[in-house]
């Protein structure tokens, strides 16, 4: 039984090895993604900004708001979607900021506050990849290491929970 477990840990490690070789470059792939969107964004919003520039002293809060007040129902909805834009580049740079830090603060900003949407669009076209750099690997080795913890805790536990046998029928 003792083998079983032992060979349960291993897989389990090398399985914790592989996750966490992968991390670093989900981390990366979703940032591309947000930089990609971020281009585009910025792209459609241009013509806007230019408007802005061109009539409000650059205020795109103004142009808005001529939006707002017009007569005409379509400029009226133009707000709306200009708003919504405006929006989605200013999130989209708040969240290519929060990605210029270091691997682990990437890791918790993403479990936390990362857009769901470029999440799983990440999750369902991610490549996977071995890239072994010093993070990756360090970032790997960590992962195994917390699951061998984890599992060697696990165990411990469980034997000192065991009840112990009668030491007359050994």
């Amino acid at each position: 039984m003792n083998f079983l477990l032992r060979s349960l840990l291993i897989a389990l490690a090398s399985l914790a090895l592989l996750t966490g070789i992968q991390v670093p470059g989900f981390v990366d792939q979703y940032a591309k993604r947000v930089d990609a969107h971020l281009i585009e964004a910025r792209h459609n919003f241009r013509p806007f900004q230019r408007i802005a520039d061109q009539y409000h002293q650059g205020s795109i809060e103004k142009l808005i708001e001529r939006h707002q007040r017009s007569d005409d129902d379509t400029f009226r909805a133009e707000a709306s979607a200009i708003q919504q834009m405006r929006d989605r580049v200013r999130d989209l740079q708040r969240q290519a900021l929060a990605l210029e830090t270091d691997l682990a603060h990437r890791v918790m900003w993403m479990a936390t506050d990362a857009d769901r949407e470029i999440l799983d669009e990440t999750r369902r076209s991610y490549s996977f990849g071995i890239v072994l750099d010093r993070t990756t690997v360090i970032f790997g080795i960590v992962c195994m290491v917390l699951v061998v913890l984890l599992m060697e805790g696990l165990g411990g536990l469980l034997r000192a929970l065991k009840p112990r046998q009668n030491q007359l029928f050994k």
